[in-house]
Order: structure tokens, then sequence, then C-alpha cells
């Protein structure tokens, strides 16, 4: 009988005891079998795997006894193991995350996970999931980049957790590139600055209605997130020096502050703004609640909805239909182009610095430094649109060049 291997009795069976080193501890674990022949040689060879494994020091306690309170003391309890399953780590990793991740970004990783991850990988073994399995589905996927990084971002960060486990030798997401894996036409997004040109988006704002178009009309006039734009409060609103505050946003139904801390703002209102706002005091001031409610359930708008809405309109009025959040790049085009200091838009943006306004305006702020010194006056924003009341008094609030 071989000096590790032990067959103890018990009230009603025979179980077989293995005992080995490990990192200076003496270990005894227990295998729920008779001390049959065949058993004990199973055991022989299983101890004999355990030290040759030890000796490589690739030994992982949770690949043979799981269950053991060992594995903690060696800093393998995570009971990620090479037979684990791609959908028992994301599983793993779904849940714990939410205790730390934003109620909005969880809601994300649960639908990625749930709806295409755990579908499409869920059967395979941790370490199976190879680059050219990834590879060859990403090829097939026509959303944009953005998109399929969101989409992989909850399995990168448990494969991460497999790879400090030392369960995969690295994690195969990091040997891929989406630019050079997604088809050719979706790399390009809607999000991405195609903004509108002002005889493109007066005839869109002025053929909607009510508080739809008052919502489209302040959200191009402002520069407003989409988040944001939902998020709007009555109390956020000083109709007396025509501004904003801009504090909190909306995302998957919750309210958060914004996306970053310089996202904190005011913004000072365009004559064009100030309209918009005035035309809908008459249907939610009085409930001193959110500015923008939609008329067709009553409720908080959702970047859906504000899509679907926009999309009626770009067909009911025979424009050209590009993502709504190009409201947000037409305010800062337009402003841009007409010679308004970068620094100052960034702000207005919400942004620290001027960086992200050069990266994604830069063709728009050379127009602005050509006109020189004699520039006309900025024009966006400034001329009331066609179809509303004006304000109670003549606008006179302007994006001043600071």
């Amino acid at each position: 009988m071989n000096d590790g291997i032990t067959v103890l009795k018990r009230t009603r069976k025979e179980v077989i005891r293995i005992a080995f080193s490990f990192k200076g501890v003496q270990c005894r674990e227990i295998l729920d079998l008779p001390g049959t022949r065949p058993n004990l040689l199973y055991a022989e060879r299983l101890r004999g795997e355990i030290l040759r494994k030890i000796e490589q020091n690739s030994f992982r306690y949770n690949e043979y006894f799981p269950q053991s309170p060992k594995c903690k003391i060696f800093g393998h309890g995570t009971g990620v193991t090479s037979t684990t399953t791609i959908k028992e780590l994301l599983e793993s990793y779904r849940d714990r995350a939410k205790a730390s991740l934003q109620p909005s970004t969880w809601t994300g990783y649960r639908k990625a996970i749930d709806n295409v991850l755990v579908p499409q990988f869920g059967g395979l073994t941790v370490p199976a999931l190879s680059v050219s399995i990834l590879r060859e589905w990403i090829a097939t996927k026509k959303v944009t980049r953005k998109r399929m990084s969101n989409l992989l971002l909850p399995l990168r960060n448990a494969l991460s957790e497999a790879l400090a486990d030392e369960v995969i030798a690295f994690n195969p997401l990091d040997r891929l590139k989406l630019e050079k894996v997604l088809p050719r036409e979706t790399l390009s997004t809607d999000y991405a600055p195609n903004p509108y040109t002002l005889e493109e988006l007066v005839p869109a704002l002025v053929s909607m209605d009510g508080t739809e178009r008052a919502a489209f009309q302040l959200w191009a006039f402002t520069g407003l997130r989409t988040s944001e734009l939902i998020a709007l409060s009555w109390r956020d609103v000083d109709l007396v020096a025509w501004t904003i505050y801009v504090h909190t946003a909306v995302v998957e139904g919750e309210e958060k502050g914004t996306k970053t801390k310089a996202g904190i703002r005011t913004i000072p209102l365009l004559p064009a703004a100030q309209q918009a706002l005035e035309d809908e005091r008459q249907r939610t001031e009085k409930a001193d609640g959110r500015v923008f409610l939609n008329p067709r359930t009553g409720k908080e708008w959702t970047d859906q909805s504000l899509l679907r809405l926009w999309k009626r309109t770009c067909t009911k009025s025979k424009t050209i239909y590009r993502n709504p959040y190009q409201m947000r790049h037409t305010f800062a085009s337009q402003l841009l182009s007409q010679g308004e200091n970068p620094a100052y838009i960034a702000k207005l943006l919400g942004h620290k610095t001027t960086e992200m306004v050069t990266r994604h305006y830069g063709r728009w702020v050379e127009q602005g430094v050509a006109l020189g010194f004699d520039r006309p006056a900025s024009r966006y924003g400034q001329e009331l649109l066609l179809g509303l009341p004006p304000p109670p008094e003549k606008a006179t609030a302007r994006v001043k060049n600071e």
C-alpha cells in the first residue's frame, strides 16, 4: 500500500484518504470510494499526478478538490478550474459584479451575458475559448466597433480573472483588434459627428408638435447628452437667468450623476432653447418634475423612444436620418464653425479639456479659425423658430466667446 493512500472504515462505508505535502502544508483529502483494488490503483495514479504537478509548480488545488477548505488557504478558492464552462464563469462574474457596478452598467453587462455571450459560448470550457473561435464569431457580426466592444467587456473582465487564477495562460481577447476583424462597413458609428445643417435641422424641428418638438429643439440648441436631456428637471431651470443646471443623468431608467465631474455645468440658453422651454412650461412645469415626458406613455423618455421618434420625424420631413445624438454634435459643430472658443464649447459639452473637442470637431474648429477677427456674430440658435411663441421677454442670452 502506498504510504500516501489509506483506507478508512466509517460507520456505513469505506473511503480512501490520500495525503501529500503542498507548499509546506500536510494535506489529506477524502475520495468517496470504497477500498477496492481498482479504486486504490486510481487513488495511487491520482496522487502521483498531483505530486508531478506540485513538482512542476502547476498544481491547482481547486481543480482536484474544489470543495476543500484548503482551496482558500492556497488562494485557489474561486472555483474556476480547467473544467469550468464559460457559462459558469460569466454567471459567477455577473452575480458578483452587481455589488460594485452602477445599476445601468450592470444591466448592460447582464444583457450581454444572458442574451449574447452565454448562448454563443456558454458550453465551452474556459481554456477552450480560443482566439480563432472569437475571431470567427466577431467577423459575422454586423455591429459597430463600440457595440462589439461593449458586448465583449464582461467576457474580457471574467477572462482576466481566470488569467489571474492561472486557469488560462493569456486572455484571448487581448490578442484581437476589432477593427481588423469586424466587417469594414460596421466600423463607422451612428454616434460619430455627422451633424445637421440648419437647412436640414430647422424644417425637421418645425414639422414636430408639442413636447416632442420642445424636447428636440432644446436638445439641438444646448448640446446635452441623451441621458442629461431625459433627466432634466424644472428645479434645474432658471427662467430668470435663462440657464439650466446639468448635474444628473438617467441611464436604463436609473438616475445617477453625470458621466464625469466636468459634466456638472451651467448652460446659458440660446433664444431658440428659451423658446422651447417657454413652450413646455404650460405642460409640465406645475408638476415640478422632469421637464420632458413621453406624451405616449406619460413616463420618462428612453434613448430608444427618442430614437424612434426622430426616425418618424425624419421620414415625415424628408430629412436624411442620422442618430438623434447628432443634436449634440450639431450644437458643437455649428458654434465652432462660427468661431466660438473651443475651450468654452468643451465646457458647455461637459468636457474637462479641449482634447475631445479637438479630436471630434477638428475640422469645424479650423473653419471657425479661418473666419479671423472680422467674423460675423454667431447666428446658431439666435433666431426663434416658426410655430412656437417667443419667450416672455426678448431673448438676450448668448453663447459667449470666453
